[in-house]
């Protein structure tokens, strides 16, 4: 089993700058993260975090959510107080996850590396810091081992089949009763994107269909 000091050290590594960021691994509100039952992944963050305004060490304290700073603060430092879409709706799955007593959840992305889109991680620009991304996502699989996974949107649901090495279901287009998918120890969820304009598509049913995602992953914790 990883220790946490193993753990931080590991991710000490990985989220060292590469192409003038500092790769976001998570967002949490645990202090240890090795202790996260439930993972809500995406397939990339949009908004970076410049190495011109944040030190890595700041970073690291940020997402350990210690020595006062937190992963939350700094991201609402980077981003001015303006939170992305994606980032809200995010907000609004956690809070019926909340409402089902799921707390130590990891906000993670099957890269974690950021572009304005994601289609721009296939320039050669970002190639490096595309496999950054990646390998920091295989790390968490493996060191945090969640029990459940909440995976958002085509492209991540791809990235994570080929990483599993299984053919996930794809996301509902109308609302239906959540299943997940057991690969190993572990219940994979895959739901429509968070992101718009996906979004917008499903926005309609998202509210009764979140709450059930919230309901069903309960059970299987």
């Amino acid at each position: 089993m990883t220790t946490f000091e193993e753990f931080e050290a590991l991710i000490t590594a990985l989220t060292a700058p590469i192409n003038d960021q500092l790769p976001r691994p998570w967002i949490t509100d645990l202090s240890n993260p090795l202790k996260a039952k439930l993972f809500i992944v995406g397939m990339n963050q949009a908004k970076g975090y410049s190495t011109e305004r944040l030190s890595h060490s700041r970073h690291l304290d940020g997402l350990f959510n210690r020595h006062g700073e937190s992963c939350r603060g700094i991201y609402a430092e980077m981003t001015e107080g303006s939170p992305s879409p994606t980032r809200k709706n995010t907000d609004r799955l956690r809070r019926h996850l909340a409402e089902s007593g799921i707390a130590d959840i990891l906000e993670t992305n099957v890269i974690c590396y950021s572009t304005p889109m994601s289609a721009d991680l296939r320039l050669a620009r970002h190639s490096g810091g595309a496999a950054r991304g990646s390998d920091i996502f295989r790390i968490l699989l493996q060191h945090v081992a969640p029990r459940v996974v909440i995976a958002h949107g085509t492209g991540t649901r791809n990235e994570l089949s080929k990483l599993l090495g299984v053919s996930l279901p794809m996301a509902p287009s109308s609302l239906v009763e959540p299943a997940p998918m057991k690969v190993g120890d572990m219940s994979v969820f895959v739901i429509p994107s968070l992101a718009p304009p996906q979004w917008n598509h499903w926005q309609p049913w998202s509210t009764e269909y979140l709450r059930a995602v919230a309901k069903a992953a309960a059970r299987t914790l």
